[in-house]
């Protein structure tokens, strides 16, 4: 009987955080009230604050286990790869995928992070960090490789993950160009850049 109680309380709790996740991305975080939040649940606020203290909390919550979910994601990839060239397009692929599958937790880790305060911002800044590393080291290699230069290689990371995160602004999954293909542009736009970095092409 207790398993089942656990069994039940885990899903509906994942049931309010995906809804509450839903709410948060159609408002906005500082828009967005328990009551909101209650009223989308259908439950009461004092039935919402057995599973969070504060809408902080819940933002946290979701912000942290979503990027436990990308460095999870990431570094199984990287497992399986040896060709830097094939663990870039791997990576864009991964990122187009995961706003194509979670656009709610996609847009609100791009948004909202900065409404985080003390440990809760640092904790989820550090994840960041650490999954920016992963696309850093990929073209750091791939620079050796190609006699490339890498001297400002986290510009690079930076400027590669930010062209995939900001097709939320803009890119429906269901339009003519899909996923695969998205990913596929993103990836050879950048390399080509990459690879003549510096130079002009020829008019």
């Amino acid at each position: 009987m207790k398993k089942y109680k656990r069994r039940e309380q885990e899903r509906r709790k994942k049931e309010i955080y995906r809804i509450a996740t839903q709410t948060l991305w159609q408002k906005g975080y500082d828009k967005t009230t328990i009551r909101d939040i209650a009223r989308a649940t259908e439950m009461t606020t004092a039935g919402l604050y057995y599973y969070f203290k504060s809408k902080e909390e819940l933002l946290f919550q979701i912000l942290d286990s979503h990027m436990d979910d990308m460095l999870s994601g990431i570094e199984k990839i990287t497992g399986t790869q040896t060709d830097p060239l094939d663990l870039v397009k791997k990576y864009i692929r991964y990122q187009v995928d995961t706003f194509c599958k979670d656009k709610f937790r996609s847009k609100l880790i791009l948004n909202d992070d900065d409404c985080l305060t003390g440990e809760w911002y640092h904790q989820v800044k550090e994840k960041q960090r650490k999954y920016l590393v992963f696309w850093r080291n990929a073209l750091e290699v791939f620079c050796r490789d190609q006699g490339l230069p890498a001297d400002h290689i986290a510009v690079d990371a930076h400027c590669l993950v930010g062209m995939c995160n900001w097709i939320y602004r803009w890119y429906d999954p269901r339009g003519e160009i899909g996923p695969e293909a998205l990913a596929e542009k993103i990836f050879h736009t950048f390399i080509f850049g990459l690879v003549n970095k510096g130079q002009s092409p020829a008019l």
